[in-house]
């Protein structure tokens, strides 16, 4: 028997040295498939804006919007496949889950077809919880669908709910395993489909895994669910008996108070014609921003990398700031705002990149030698001027 469970427990130790490794490669190819879709998401955002403004056809603006919009959900699905691979931080808020559900209910009435019956069970007076939401209303439309999928063709009922946890040490271990005592609030979408097995059930968050037939399922809903969670401070829990259902639970940090403090209103950026230095390795990005920097009044000054645009910096030294993209070949955004601020102190920098959390050091770093903002991916040019306005704000207005 003591055997047995040594068998047991090293071919557990590696499988989960196996699914650490498959995460690593996973990461690694989705941070550089995210910074490639991104720029071109950029250059199509940027280029679908200024073909708003450049045309009076209404026919010519909407496309120009569906675009736009188009673009904008690209660039949430790369964050999305980013957060999952944990190369992006999430963006936590309050959550209120009464309205979050009902909002989801609502998308849902639309996608699920009348096959399906959404009940809702609420917990009276449930105080928010604490993640990111757009990424936690992607989860739950996602378990939706599956749950959706698993009761065809027949149909059934589908039940979303929440409801508030407290686990407490001194009870033993709470009731989800691996989560430290605290205030937690529990979401969970359960359906009466076919269910799964034990194996099935067991393999349900390996990345990639799916029992959909091919083409109807890429095998990462769960598995993206439960790395959501986890980097949320949370946990995912199954359960499901063939033949009657499957239930997921996702365990979410409650929000902590609100603050009755109301912060102190600041004056509205005013924005200014600026000497803008813009540096970007892919020419067509910065062909767009550079075009909807200059119909905005702005002087920009192109360069396709770090090397030239310190050429420019020495050459011409009175920029009134510096826009640059994080990663490139040979000299990088930050040792970019690092040797800029060293001919130009206190250069104010806005970093435009698609995933920020392997240089959050180096950004952190940054600000102390200078202003600096960072944008992701696709950004449009109001959000880029707005923060060009913030940044050349005269001292005194701004403190």
């Amino acid at each position: 028997a003591a055997l047995d469970a040594a068998r047991a427990e090293r071919e557990a130790a590696l499988e989960s040295l196996a699914q650490g490794q498959r995460m690593e490669a996973l990461g690694r190819l989705a941070g550089g498939v995210a910074h490639d879709i991104n720029n071109v998401l950029q250059a199509v955002l940027g280029g679908a804006r200024l073909i708003g403004k450049r045309s009076a056809d209404t026919a010519v603006l909407r496309l120009a919007q569906l675009i736009s919009e188009a673009a904008e959900r690209g660039g949430a699905v790369t964050r999305r496949l980013l957060a999952f691979a944990r190369r992006d931080s999430l963006e936590a808020e309050p959550v209120p889950v009464q309205a979050l559900l009902e909002g989801v209910r609502d998308v849902l009435a639309h996608t699920l077809g009348a096959a399906v019956q959404v009940r809702l069970r609420i917990a009276p007076g449930i105080p928010a919880l604490l993640a990111d939401r757009a990424q936690l209303e992607t989860v739950l439309v996602n378990l939706a669908i599956n749950a959706r999928d698993a009761m065809m063709p027949q149909g059934g009922a589908m039940e979303m709910g929440g409801t508030a946890r407290i686990i407490d040490g001194r009870r033993g271990p709470g009731p989800s395993p691996g989560l430290p005592p605290g205030r937690y609030i529990r979401l969970w979408v359960s359906d009466s489909g076919h269910g799964m097995d034990g194996e099935t059930l067991r393999r349900a968050t390996e990345p990639f895994f799916t029992t959909k037939e091919k083409g109807q399922g890429t095998g990462l809903g769960l598995a993206m669910a439960q790395g959501f969670c986890e980097q949320s401070g949370g946990a995912l829990e199954l359960a499901s008996v063939p033949g009657k259902g499957t239930r997921v639970t996702l365990w979410l940090p409650q929000a902590p108070a609100i603050s009755s403090v109301v912060p102190p209103v600041l004056p509205a950026a005013t924005e200014r014609r600026c000497r803008v230095l813009l540096v970007d390795d892919a020419p067509e990005v910065l062909a767009v921003l550079a075009a909807g920097l200059r119909e905005r009044g702005h002087t920009v000054v192109p360069a396709s990398g770090g090397l030239e645009a310190l050429g420019a910096l020495a050459a011409e030294p009175d920029f009134d700031l510096l826009i640059t993209d994080l990663s490139m070949p040979g000299i990088d955004g930050l040792r970019l705002i690092d040797e800029a601020r060293r001919m130009h102190p206190g250069l104010p920098a806005v970093v435009v990149t698609g995933f920020v959390a392997e240089a959050e050091d180096g950004l952190e770093q940054a600000t102390q030698s200078g202003p600096i903002v960072v944008l992701r991916k696709p950004v449009s040019t109001e959000v880029l001027c707005g923060q060009i306005a913030a940044l050349t704000m005269p001292e005194k207005i701004r403190a």
